[in-house]
Formats: C-alpha cells, structure tokens, sequence
C-alpha cells in the first residue's frame, strides 16, 4: 500500500499486529516464490488498498500456517507475510 493513501496507518497497525506472532527470518526464504498468498509491508503489492485489506484478512484465517521474512538491502527493507 502506498504510504501516501489516507488508510495507510491502519494498514500497517493490522500488519504488524498479525506479524507479531510470526517468525521474520532473515535471507533467502525459496518457498515465498511459490506462495499462494503473501504481502509486503512496504513494497508494491499490485493491489487496490481494499484488496490488500481483504488479503490481510485472509492472512488472519490462517495466521498458525503463517510464515515472514524480513528482507534488507543497502537500499530498503520489507516484511512479507506468506502462506507456503
């Protein structure tokens, strides 16, 4: 979602809350390219935000299955959350 939009703050309350639970691990995380779900904190998502919502809530059905991964580079970082 865009840091800009109007809803920005209450997505990233509902992410971090479901992210608090999960394990982040740190480098190459294989199974996220085959994920049938997952969502960035930061990065583009290539949702509508009502979609990234509903994605989240999805998430949240299945928050014990959940797996995270906290990417770093010299530019950025990122959390994603996946169902593998």
């Amino acid at each position: 979602m865009n840091v800009e939009d109007p809803r920005w703050e209450e997505y990233e309350r509902q992410f971090r809350e479901l992210a608090e639970d999960v394990t982040l691990h740190k480098g190459p995380q294989p199974e996220l390219a085959s994920s049938e779900l997952f969502l960035c904190l930061y990065g583009d998502n290539a949702l509508e935000p009502e979609q990234e919502f509903e994605a989240l809530e999805q998430l949240r059905q299945v928050k014990d299955k959940l797996k995270g991964a906290e990417m770093q580079t010299a530019y950025w970082e990122d959390i994603v959350l996946y169902l593998p």
